[in-house]
């Protein structure tokens, strides 16, 4: 036989040991007799055929002696389900051996252990037989040919037999690969395109984040027939979150009797504060009409795209910002109004009620940050009361090196990585409803970067604010190239190998040299060629045997 990956002659005392020990410790599988130390008296050392094949579900690996005619000739046979990576760890297969019109079968039942067969095959005669392996699968079998075995009249002409030498490389046995469930795939050409990748940083919207402050003094206390909110809660625009009932505001009828004889200098003091807030009502509403100003001119210059659209969204909040401010000072106002009101009416023997003011949220979200304490706590002025954010949708903004600007100017799509989940990507562009909202005019003079954002759309909330991403964005180049999966990549003193598969238990390390990305596959310029097999899962281990520059001591305990 001209066996596909023959195996060195030392690694042949390892694997066969247990097979031999317990019936050939005066005598080996062909009927010779050891000398005193262990060895033949023909000093011609027996040398080991190996067969690797893979069919679509399965991987076998068989070592064997030259056969001799009428005696069992042991194949180890390794069995391993391609589909799962585990051992065949039970049911028979069956080996059938031809030559021309002659088939002889030999069944075996069980495996010996988990994915090993050790049948005992007896050759009929000599000459050239074509030996194929069926396995069950799914009510019928998969019929694995395992290539030409030659057998020979005698032990003489076996010990004889002209077989190849082992390839060398890294020994990494079944028994290994099978605890790590290693895999290995045929290298291949693939359609690649470029993706340049750079980290970026989720970020909240112009406007998605509001604070919901006091805008004086007070004590809280919650709406009427409600709880204040708690973290979590999901708010509306407009709705009232808390009241505030300003430090000058009397809660009870005594407090009014006691305040009566300071009344006339509560009125003016309450009613210069209701000027000041007038006043500030006043500025806010010059802030509204320049801002509605700054808005048209904004819409006016994005339609033309003069300007990017999150310079039209920071104007939209600055406009809403100034009507909360006026609504603010509107409410403060009136209730200085009101409690002078209130003392001019306690002084003349009429209650009324003391004023609130309302805290309302200015968006729609939810309340992520909540500083209130208790019903009744005494808050200072421009106290952050609650937090709402509004993450529906987000931002993504990424730094582009300056040199990779160009190539992004025209691109295409782009997807997102989350931290973490290495190899899991979420389209942003596309499918993901994403889109380009400004790319930078400005190079950054520190970091010679450019700003690139995306608006995405978040409704499961899966993005979070200030978290880290790596954007894949898209350009025009396309290559068919010979590419491997990210997995079969291992970076070793600066530079990146794969482990090309020689044999069942033999791999070559490799240096390769890469070119474009393109998500979880890279293009390989050199060192691999289409049709090997390199391990995509379990690299790392066999990089760590590699290191050992050992074969593993225990050999197969068949």
């Amino acid at each position: 036989m001209k066996p596909a990956f023959p195996r060195p002659a030392v690694r042949l005392a390892a694997l066969l040991s247990t097979v031999l020990l317990a019936g050939c410790q005066r005598h080996d599988d062909h009927g010779h007799p050891h000398d005193a130390k262990g060895g033949h008296p023909d000093e011609h050392e027996e040398k080991t055929a190996q067969i690797t094949v893979f069919s679509e579900r399965h991987e076998v690996f068989a070592e064997h002696k030259a056969p001799v005619v009428g005696k069992p000739t042991t194949f180890i046979t390794h069995v391993t389900d391609l589909k799962t990576l585990e051992p065949r760890r039970e049911g028979p297969v069956k080996f059938v051996l031809r030559q021309g019109e002659t088939t002889f079968e030999h069944p075996q039942a069980t495996p010996a252990r988990a994915g090993i067969y050790l049948p005992g095959i007896v050759f009929p005669k000599t000459g050239l037989w074509q030996v194929t392996l069926l396995v069950p699968l799914d009510g019928t079998n998969d019929t694995i040919a395992l290539g030409i075995v030659e057998s020979y009249a005698d032990a003489h002409a076996a010990q004889h037999a002209e077989i190849s030498d082992a390839p060398e490389g890294v020994s990494f046995l079944k028994e290994q690969q099978w605890k790590i469930l290693s895999q290995a795939e045929l290298v291949g050409k693939r359609r690649l395109v470029e993706r340049v990748r750079v980290s970026a940083a989720v970020t909240a919207r112009p406007g998605a984040l509001a604070h919901v402050t006091t805008p004086q003094a007070g004590r809280l206390l919650a709406p009427p027939g409600k709880a204040l909110p708690v973290i979590g809660d999901t708010v509306t625009a407009g709705q009232t979150l808390a009241l505030l009932q300003p430090a000058f505001a009397p809660s009870t009828a005594g407090e009014y009797s006691a305040r009566i004889a300071e009344a006339t200098a509560r009125i003016a003091e309450f009613d210069a504060r209701a000027v000041e807030a007038g006043t500030e009502a006043a500025r806010a509403k010059l802030a509204i009409e320049q801002g509605g100003v700054v808005l048209k001119r904004m819409q006016t210059l994005v339609a033309a795209k003069a300007r990017p659209e999150r310079d039209l969204q920071e104007a939209e909040f600055t406009l809403k910002d100034a009507q909360a401010k006026l609504s603010a000072a509107l409410a403060v106002e009136r209730a200085y109004r009101d409690a002078a009101a209130a003392i001019r009416a306690g002084r003349e023997g009429v209650s009324v009620t003391p004023a609130v003011l309302e805290l309302k949220s200015p968006i729609a979200g939810t309340l992520v940050a909540s500083a209130s304490g208790a019903v009744g706590a005494q808050l200072a002025t421009d106290f952050a009361v609650f937090t709402v954010l509004d993450a529906s949708s987000v931002f993504i903004e990424a730094k582009v090196p300056e040199t990779a600007t160009r190539r992004l100017a025209t691109a295409k799509h782009t997807t997102l990585e989350l931290p973490g989940e290495r190899g899991r990507f979420l389209p942003v562009t596309g499918e993901g409803g994403g889109r380009l909202v400004f790319t930078g005019l400005q190079v950054d003079a520190v970091t010679r970067t450019v700003p690139l954002v995306y608006e995405l759309k978040n409704p499961a909330a899966q993005l979070r604010i200030g978290e880290a991403v790596t954007l894949h964005i898209e350009t025009e180049r396309v290559e068919d190239a010979v590419a491997v999966p990210d997995s079969a990549l291992v970076e070793e003193a600066g530079r990146f190998i794969v482990f090309v598969q020689l044999g069942g238990e033999t791999f070559d390390k490799r240096d390769v040299t890469l070119g474009l990305r393109d998500g979880n596959w890279v293009q390989v310029l050199a060192g691999l060629k289409p049709g090997e097999r390199i391990v995509t899962k379990g690299a790392m281990a066999i990089r760590l045997a590699s290191v050992s520059g050992v074969i593993p001591a225990h050999g197969h305990a068949h």
